[in-house]
């Protein structure tokens, strides 16, 4: 089953990963996660690496997404070239960068996304050219929007066609309204309703981030479909702490 059918029938849980280390992204998978956000905007991850890393999920039922540091073609194509299930791009103030963001995600007819066959994605060059063409377009396209000016402009922003699932980011939210790190305030939860309220009628897909049960349950509650559970990194260090703590 692939994601967005996932996400269709039910809250699909993820994580972010800011690790080098592609024994941590098979552990993900084989711990029963959705999806695992292969992190280079925030994360020292080299293509190198995200090519390992895509072939670690693989080896489970985890469907690996590589977001980006940002609206750059051949950052998105090239992400999409490791044979990644999907491609998530931050920081989207506009309609104007809805669409270049997807129109480099995307073959003709649906977008203009440079063309290479021969890489891991299409077997490097194995896969039959039209076959490859017509799956490579059915990638997750995950567009962030994460301030106020993302958020005044997101009816625009909604009805850009070619991408599948918007994402919350609350913490870059908090820091928009003056209030950097409080995910919780009442701003911040508003805005995140707006937010929700407006995708919902246009019948777009939602996702967000979370780092604690409360907060991944209240998104549930609002029809998140794609929720981000923290960080593998700081998963670790705090199941070693419990661990500490417990002998």
């Amino acid at each position: 089953m692939s994601l967005l059918e996932k996400m269709y029938s039910r809250s699909t849980v993820g994580i972010f990963s800011k690790t080098t280390d592609s024994a941590f992204v098979e552990a993900a998978g084989l711990a029963g996660l959705d999806f695992i956000i292969l992190d280079t905007e925030h994360g020292p991850a080299s293509l190198e690496t995200l090519h390992n890393h895509v072939r670690a999920a693989q080896l489970t039922a985890m469907h690996p997404i590589v977001r980006v540091k940002g609206i750059e073609a051949h950052a998105i194509g090239s992400a999409l070239d490791t044979g990644a299930a999907g491609v998530q791009v931050p920081n989207i103030n506009s309609a104007a960068q809805a669409r270049e963001a997807v129109q480099a995600a995307r073959f003709h007819p649906v977008g203009s996304r440079g063309v290479c066959r021969f890489v891991r994605a299409a077997n490097f060059g194995e896969k039959d050219k039209a076959s490859y063409f017509q799956e490579a377009n059915q990638a997750v396209v995950i567009l962030q929007v994460e301030g106020l000016e993302g958020v005044s402009n997101l009816d625009a922003i909604l009805d850009v066609p070619g991408f599948d699932v918007l994402f919350v980011g609350p913490y870059d939210l908090s820091q928009s309204v003056g209030k950097p790190g409080e995910v919780d305030a009442l701003e911040v939860v508003a805005l995140m309703r707006e937010i929700a309220e407006k995708a919902k009628a246009k019948d777009v897909l939602l996702g967000a981030f979370c780092d604690t049960p409360e907060n991944a349950e209240l998104l549930k509650k609002q029809g998140f479909q794609y929720l981000a559970y923290s960080v593998d990194v700081n998963l670790f260090i705090s199941a070693l702490v419990n661990m500490r703590e417990s002998i």
